[in-house]
């Protein structure tokens, strides 16, 4: 009897999971039909006063537990905290939702499960574990995956590269000055921002880059309008190595794919960190000290380099 509720459970759960990653293209079908233009409203940011003479432009794009572009880990807070000591005169942009071609959080109405985000979001802040963390990462895995999809990517992009662009220039951002504009993408972050890069190089008429931290990445066209891409991995990190296999075309025989093509002309570089994994206390925002410096300081130190 309770193996054929624990069947009927497994079913029932896989049955979810395939009709989940059906449905996943749906919000990209329906924004790009104009169907939930009405529901919108707006979500750019308030308005800052012009910053145009900024020397650089950052916008960080949060992993696939994000619920919002508001509310990121205290760990990714500490670590945007000190990015903005490290450069002062830099405009950093963290507000970004990137697992939705409109920017819409999940938190916002009117969406179907609004009462099990805010739970989910309850939990998130106290770092507590649960089922609704798996629902929410699982959401947004099937999102980096309409991203990386050669049949729909090209609309999720150009909605995700609206939502950038929207946030730079709220920012201060001066479209058609030719700063340059750095994207920091941790986990599928990394994925949206290598996608939408194609678009916002060509509305920003500035050079795109990209820092992938820990990212799940396809070999996407967008590599092709990106001036560089800079991998960071964890040596310990067996997320990021899910998308070295699961996209062929990153496949070292796939000789001619994008992937391959950046990395001989060197416009793609890959960062190895030792020790590191995907995230938590021993990930790339880890505060605790191994030997007198945590994970996040060298996270730091890497990208501080690499700007």
């Amino acid at each position: 009897m309770i193996s054929d509720v624990l069947f009927a459970a497994f079913g029932l759960s896989v049955a979810a999971l395939l009709l989940t990653a059906a449905l996943s293209p749906l919000e990209t079908l329906s924004w790009w039909a104009g169907w939930t233009e009405d529901e919108l409203g707006d979500i750019t940011p308030p308005l800052t006063s012009p910053t145009g003479d900024r020397k650089r432009y950052i916008v960080y794009l949060s992993g696939v537990a994000s619920l919002s572009g508001e509310f990121l880990l205290p760990r990714e807070k500490a670590f945007i905290r000190r990015l903005h000591q490290k450069f002062p005169d830099a405009m950093i942009v963290s507000d970004v939702f990137p697992y939705s071609p409109r920017g819409m959080p999940l938190l916002e109405t009117p969406r179907l499960f609004d009462r099990v985000w805010r739970r989910a979001q309850m939990l998130k802040l106290r770092e507590r574990q649960s089922l609704l963390h798996a629902l929410i990462n699982l959401r947004n895995i099937f999102q980096v995956m309409v991203s990386a999809d050669h049949r729909y990517g090209p609309i999720f992009n150009q909605g995700a590269a609206s939502v950038i662009e929207n946030a730079l220039i709220n920012h201060g951002y001066v479209r058609g000055s030719g700063a340059p504009a750095t994207i920091i993408g941790y986990s599928g972050g990394a994925q949206v921002a290598v996608g939408a890069a194609a678009f916002l190089k060509a509305r920003l008429r500035a050079p795109i880059d990209v820092i992938s931290l820990g990212g799940v990445l396809a070999s996407d066209p967008g590599l092709n309008y990106i001036r560089k891409l800079h991998h960071i991995t964890g040596e310990r990190d067996m997320i990021e190595r899910v998308g070295a296999v699961m996209f062929a075309e990153r496949w070292k025989l796939m000789g001619y794919s994008n992937w391959n093509a950046g990395k001989r002309d060197g416009r793609i570089e890959i960062h190895r960190l030792p020790t590191m994994r995907h995230a938590g206390v021993n990930g790339y925002f880890g505060r605790l000290p191994v030997n007198g410096v945590s994970n996040a300081e060298r996270t730091l130190e890497e990208i501080a380099k690499l700007l």
